[in-house]
Parts: structure tokens; C-alpha cells; sequence
């Protein structure tokens, strides 16, 4: 039988910031982004450091993004759950996305999100602009020791793309 890791609480693992500062350097040029899984508000601050008016929310506060029936504003810039404790994934987090009015999106993904026959189908819903994975592994999960984790981006520019980029970056010395 196979240990299954402890995940934390909400799923809430903060986003490297060696993965966050590309991420920010790498948005639209629009004036009002939501982030709706602010954490400890590292992407918050980031965004408002580069001049972004950033709207933003957390389960840890009281708003569940699942409850939104409306998106505040068409671009949505987060490092979303995986996986949280009512079951909902990555997965659903970019459905309900797009089901309530999301335009833009640029998620901190799994490496692997489009790399199974769920994540196929889900991709031919809602096909990225642009898919990056990382050259290095972080302690994502925060477990000490050798870093557990590929991350990836995935960066709508439409709901659905008619074709998808490819792109690795090189982590930045931060």
C-alpha cells in the first residue's frame, strides 16, 4: 500500500517566486486583474508593483471562487488549488473559469495538466495560447530536501485557442 502525501490546508502551497516573477512580466497589457487564490499575496503584490488594480479573494477569507457566479473582470492570474478538499481540481477551476465570464487566464499549473486522456478533452474545450514548463523542480509541495515538483504556466489569451505555443523557461536568478 502506497502513503498518500498530506496535501495542506485548502491545497494552499505558495508560488515560488521564482515562478512568479516570470509569470507577472509576461501579462496583457489591461489595467484590472482578479486573483481569486491570493494566499499570502506575493502574485497580488507583484501585479501591483508593474501598476495592475488587482481585485482579490481566498477561501482562507470567505470567498470561495467557486461561489462566484460572475467574474469582477475578464482577466484572472492565480495559482489555483490542484486539488481542494471538496474534490475540485485544476480541472474545474478552469471550467467554472470560463463558465463565468473569464477572458484572459494565466494559471501556475502541473507539468503533466495536459498529458491524459481528462486533460485532452479538457484541452479541446479550452485549448491555451500558451503552455511553459519550467527547467527546474521547486519544494512545491514544501517537504524539504531534494525539490518534488515541475511546474508549469498555462496563459489563455481566449477561452479557446486555435493553437497552443510551447515554451520553456529557465528559472530566474531571484
Amino acid at each position: 500500500m502506497v502513503a498518500r502525501l498530506m496535501r495542506h490546508a485548502n491545497d494552499y502551497y505558495p508560488t515560488p517566486m521564482s515562478l512568479a516573477i516570470p509569470l507577472i512580466n509576461c501579462l496583457w497589457d489591461v489595467d484590472y486583474i482578479w486573483e481569486p487564490c491570493a494566499g499570502d499575496g506575493r502574485l497580488v503584490q507583484l501585479m501591483r508593483d508593474k501598476g495592475y488594480v488587482v481585485s482579490t479573494g481566498d477561501i482562507v477569507t470567505g470567498q470561495d471562487f467557486f461561489d462566484v457566479q460572475k467574474a469582477p473582470c475578464s482577466t484572472l492570474v492565480t495559482n489555483p488549488p490542484f486539488r481542494d478538499v471538496k474534490g475540485r481540481t485544476i480541472r474545474d477551476f478552469i471550467d467554472h473559469a470560463f463558465d463565468i465570464g473569464v477572458e484572459r487566464m494565466a494559471l501556475v499549473c502541473p507539468e503533466r495538466l495536459w498529458s491524459c486522456k481528462v486533460g485532452l478533452q479538457q484541452l479541446r474545450r479550452h485549448r491555451p495560447t500558451r503552455f511553459i514548463n519550467c527547467s527546474w523542480r521547486e519544494d512545491y509541495l514544501q517537504l524539504g530536501g531534494s525539490p518534488d515538483r515541475m511546474l508549469a504556466v498555462s496563459i489563455w489569451d481566449t477561452p479557446h485557442a486555435n493553437s497552443c505555443s510551447f515554451d520553456v523557461w529557465d528559472k530566474p536568478n531571484v
